[in-house]
């Protein structure tokens, strides 16, 4: 089950910036359709659309996942939903550029895709104008982005939602809204930063990953501008005598003609609310409450590894002393050390890089969920590269060629116009002798 939204952006640059983080960081799994380092794909979306009337340099798609359909914590589901949103956009722009990112950062931790495809069709030349909207619609005929995910969803065994309505857009969609320097768009960035932070699982501690913040250096070298967090109860309206949340930052530009640029944190994004960090804040906790379970359990498990190392020995001691060296105990304390199974947090080996496209032997727990063609898929995006660049050399081969037909034909200009001028002379010579 997934659901999909959709948001134009006027900046290629600063999308791929953000939906990759730094060096990779957000990114646990990754296609792009242009070869290079990050900033490849935004560079080509640039030269493609620089030229035009076009202020939208690429489409931006999210795509969410179910995690109980796909598992966020596992590499191979993680690399799963990192193929279908690339099928997705294949589904809608087969013949434009592409780029993928899964990240598993967001509220409740659920794997989605970020996928964005440059506003530009390869084969026509001409801006994109399908799946510009959420839901199908009559004028136009035009295609909405969810219904075609629905069919790719039936597609692969998956299960669609019945009807899916606009839901708050999350800062990740909202942000495109906002002019890229502005300083909404900055204080969007850093709110969703600090409710990222592991460290944040209160109010409390959110206003201290804030005020961390505005310590920290700028893009100039000098510190981010002052930025905090400021609650009050409203006193009417429908939200009366509820917490509302107000961002205050500096403003050193003159942008507000103030000291302080204001903003309520729910005309920014619905994750800004008390109610939407909150669910970062339960997040948070989890984890934390996952990751003390985890350590217990490693501690009892290397615990238990090394008396039964100790015993097998032979320096083991039992209650009264003695030292055991009883080789069946041995043995049932060395298969017990090792075991079948294990619990989550006991040590084992941990995989790099997952959902790079590196093929895994292990799937036995992901067996349960639908099988996508990994293969497959990557054998078709090599094949697109393949036919852009046998598209590209033959465009280049035919400027070549014009050039040279281009070449030949002044050629033969020049020589048609040297022999009507030797032509000329002898006629003028015949003449004169004539005389």
């Amino acid at each position: 089950m997934s659901t999909t939204h959709y948001s134009p952006s006027n900046s290629a640059a600063d999308t791929e910036w953000y939906v990759r983080g730094k060096d990779n960081a957000r990114g646990v799994a990754i296609t792009c359709d242009v070869p290079g380092p990050p900033g490849a794909f935004a560079a080509r979306a640039r030269a493609l659309t620089q030229n035009t009337r076009r202020e939208v340099e690429v489409l931006h798609y999210r795509q969410s996942f179910s995690d109980e359909e796909f598992d966020p914590k596992h590499p191979d589901h993680v690399q799963r939903v990192n193929d279908l949103g690339y099928l997705l956009a294949k589904k809608m722009h087969p013949n434009s550029d592409v780029l993928v990112v899964t990240h598993v950062d967001g509220r409740g931790g659920k794997a989605h895709n970020h996928i964005i495809v440059i506003n530009h069709d390869n084969a026509t030349g001409k801006a994109l104008s399908q799946y510009r909207t959420f839901h199908d619609r009559k004028a136009g005929n035009q295609r909405g982005v969810q219904s075609v995910n629905d069919e790719l969803m039936l597609e692969h065994g998956l299960s669609v939602v019945k009807r899916v309505e606009h839901q708050p857009k999350d800062w990740e969609l909202r942000r495109e809204d906002f002019d890229q320097r502005s300083l909404d768009r900055q204080m969007g960035d850093r709110m969703m930063a600090a409710l990222g932070d592991p460290r944040s699982t209160s109010k409390a501690a959110l206003t201290a990953v804030l005020d961390e913040q505005n310590h920290l250096p700028g893009d100039d070298g000098l510190p981010l501008p002052r930025m905090r967090l400021h609650t009050s109860v409203a006193r009417k309206g429908k939200r009366a005598g509820q917490e509302t949340w107000t961002l205050y930052i500096e403003d050193r530009r003159g942008e507000t003609g103030r000291a302080e640029r204001r903003k309520r944190t729910s005309v920014l994004s619905a994750d800004f609310t008390p109610e939407g960090a909150q669910a970062f804040f339960d997040y948070h906790q989890q984890n934390q409450i996952q990751k003390e379970q985890d350590n217990e359990r490693s501690a009892r498990t290397a615990e238990a590894a090394r008396r039964a190392a100790g015993a097998a020995r032979g320096t083991d001691r039992d209650d009264h002393g003695s030292v055991d060296l009883d080789p069946r105990r041995r043995r049932s304390a060395d298969q017990a050390s090792r075991g079948t199974g294990g619990a989550p947090g006991e040590t084992r080996l941990v995989r790099e890089d997952h959902g790079r496209g590196v093929e895994r032997a292990d799937r036995g727990s992901g067996a349960a969920t639908p099988a996508v063609d990994h293969v497959g898929i990557r054998a078709y995006a090599q094949r697109l590269l393949d036919e852009r660049e046998r598209e590209e050399r033959a465009a280049r081969d035919r400027a070549d060629a014009e050039v040279a037909r281009q070449r030949d034909r002044r050629k033969a200009d020049r020589r048609r116009r040297l022999v009507a001028d030797v032509r000329e002379d002898a006629d003028r010579e015949d003449d004169g002798l004539e005389l």
